[in-house]
């Protein structure tokens, strides 16, 4: 009999001190995110090539003067197979900032002297480093209509090579 009062006090003050326990409330925070679907880049897009003279030469001449520039070369950056419920793409340049224009202008790493690199949008917008462009995406594609030229602050630019290299990158909404 001694055996049994002993498992059953045992047994009660298990059921108890559980009880004691399940009353504490139990928070749970459940969270995720959605995030658009990237779109691909044509790939006519990747790893351009753009020359500053359309195939000839620049002459000094054309860039001896303070605020002179070479004519405007297009070309064009092709999104395309963007997923359904993808409907922004954001493209993102960097490059090394031009010292005497660092918020519009590359620098170039040629050995030309005095020049640096424009980009912008065929509207006028200029992307310098870190600058963004946010497109609406239509029908599954994208294209972002870009120019670019030697521009010089100071003129006299040297003869030599005109270098610069920016990269794109994409985010998507």
């Amino acid at each position: 009999m001694k055996f049994i009062s002993v498992t059953a006090g045992v047994m009660t003050a298990l059921l108890f001190s559980s009880a004691a326990i399940a009353d504490d409330p139990v928070t749970m925070n459940i969270s995720g995110k959605v995030t658009a679907s990237p779109c691909t880049v044509d790939g006519d897009s990747i790893n351009k090539t753009i020359d500053l003279g359309n195939g000839q030469p620049i002459q000094t001449s054309t860039l001896y003067e303070a605020g002179s520039a070479t004519p405007w070369i297009t070309f064009h950056i092709n999104l395309k197979d963007c997923p359904a419920g993808t409907t922004k793409a954001t493209i993102t340049f960097a490059g090394t900032p031009d010292e005497d224009n660092p918020d519009d202008m590359y620098k170039n790493s040629g050995t030309a002297t005095n020049v640096a690199v424009q980009l912008q949008g065929t509207g006028g917008d200029k992307f310098g480093n870190g600058k963004s462009w946010t497109g609406v995406v239509d029908k599954d594609t994208y294209t972002y209509n870009l120019k670019t030229r030697a521009f010089t602050q100071n003129g006299q630019v040297s003869p030599g090579t005109i270098n610069a290299v920016v990269t794109a990158s994409f985010t998507y909404q």
